[in-house]
């Protein structure tokens, strides 16, 4: 399967995300996503609620090397190739989406890179689901403020 993209740069241009309802991957885990997420919003996760839960008590334990290598350990072989395929079928389907995790960090870094490995440029939400939810609450209380 092959995709022709044209590279567009990872973006804080929030209004516009949701102004043109562009499609959202949600790289976050099951639980995370559950609890909120945006419309639209489709989760295929990096890792699975149990995996996250692991590298969670691993960072704690051990820090965030230890946790790092535990995910790319619990994270490989067929199951990241089956996460990447289903990355692969998003961004064949929504060319002009964006994807996050929680800050905009190191899950959703590790997905663009796998995507880009993958043959595919996609760019990410700078901040993530936090800086988008921040983004919708200033929006409304500025909203608020003026009625």
């Amino acid at each position: 399967m092959t995709f022709i993209m044209r590279s567009r740069p990872d973006t804080d241009d929030y209004l516009s995300i949701f102004l043109n309802d562009s499609p959202l991957l949600d790289v976050r885990a099951p639980v995370e996503f559950e609890r909120g997420s945006f419309p639209g919003a489709v989760n295929a996760p990096l890792m699975n609620d149990d995996e996250r839960h692991e590298v969670g008590i691993c960072y704690k334990e051990k820090g965030q090397d230890a946790a790092i290598e535990l995910g790319h350990k619990l994270v490989s072989g067929d199951i990241r190739q089956q996460r990447i395929a289903a990355w692969q079928r998003f961004v064949a389907d929504h060319p002009e989406g964006y994807l996050f995790c929680f800050r905009g960090g190191l899950r959703s870094r590790l997905t663009q890179q796998w995507i880009q490995e993958a043959g595919l440029d996609y760019p990410l939400i700078k901040g993530g689901y936090k800086a988008l939810r921040r983004f919708l609450i200033d929006q409304l209380e500025e909203c608020i403020e003026q009625s």
